[in-house]
């Protein structure tokens, strides 16, 4: 039988590590349908496997080293262990509640969907040019100079587009509007640097042409409200270097790529609803029209 990367010096010194197991010789592998004959039975907990591909995957995900040997023998005690308190949860019937059966299910979807996603970034790698051509993009966007601007908070639209009119008239000054903000319990913002791409496209359009201590002709909405922004200074401002960045953009374009190809799945997908959804609504409103 053929054992795919199976690695034969762990086999050796789990070889010589005492198990302990229950004599149940029922075929575990089928019995359980996430083990198939290829892999490589390390030990069966009351008649349950531990393969040799759960313990890689564990020493990996917990950065244990092939000659480790304590660390793996740690590992694999934590496995029977592990197994022995999921035999006794389904001997108590706990697995068959909806609620634990669900969570197993959706553990199940993720571990899927996480190997699906790799597999993806291995099949198709971000590629130089993508890299060049989306730090090309970035750098036009942010562009060669950063802003320093003070921002007055308001709570509503109606409040500034008000005060953004008395400064377009001239019925006010910045300075006026802004001793009426701090009168009024309203945030004024310390100066800060930002660049263009940290801007939504218009605000960012009408700060490029601003001149020093200018008032931007529109507000500019964050969650925290709608913000008066005045241009307090200028300077020049270089993008960091492709090499500084390659890894952030590597992770957006596989981010992007990944966001893509699940809706594509989900749009190509035969979903076939199994309650009637329509038929419960009128139900529920003729139950409420009753009741009334």
């Amino acid at each position: 039988m053929l054992f795919p990367k199976m690695n034969y010096k762990l086999l050796i010194l789990l070889s010589s590590f005492a198990l302990i197991a229950c004599s149940n010789t029922d075929d575990p592998v089928a019995a359980n349908p996430l083990v198939t004959e290829d892999d490589v039975l390390l030990v069966l907990v009351d008649g349950e496997p531990i393969t040799l591909p759960m313990l890689e995957y564990t020493m990996e995900a917990r950065g244990v080293a092939e000659d480790d040997e304590d660390g793996m023998r740690s590992l694999l005690d934590e496995l029977i262990r592990l197994q022995a308190v999921a035999n006794a949860a389904r001997e108590s019937g706990l697995t068959e509640e909806s609620r634990v059966r669900a969570l197993r299910r959706l553990r199940e979807l993720e571990a899927i969907q996480m190997s699906y996603f790799s597999q993806l970034a291995e099949d198709e790698p971000v590629t130089d040019q993508e890299v060049q051509a989306v730090y090309d993009s970035q750098a036009a966007t942010v562009g060669d100079q950063q802003y320093q601007i003070e921002t007055v908070v308001y709570a509503n639209q109606p409040s500034i587009l008000s005060d953004l009119a008395r400064l377009d008239a001239s019925d006010a000054t910045y300075e006026e509007l802004l001793a009426e903000a701090r009168e009024l319990g309203r945030p004024v913002d310390q100066p800060l640097w930002v660049d263009l791409s940290q801007l939504p496209p218009d605000v960012s359009a009408a700060l490029r042409t601003a001149e020093v201590g200018e008032v931007l002709p529109l507000p500019l909405q964050t969650a925290q409200g709608w913000r008066i922004v005045r241009l307090i200074d200028k300077r020049a401002f270089e993008p960091p270097a492709l090499s500084e960045v390659r890894q952030g953009i590597v992770r957006t374009i596989a981010r992007e790529r990944v966001t893509a190809h699940v809706d594509s799945l989900y749009e190509s997908a035969e979903i076939t609803p199994m309650l009637p959804l329509d038929d419960a609504d009128e139900s529920d409103a003729d139950n409420d029209a009753s009741d009334n």
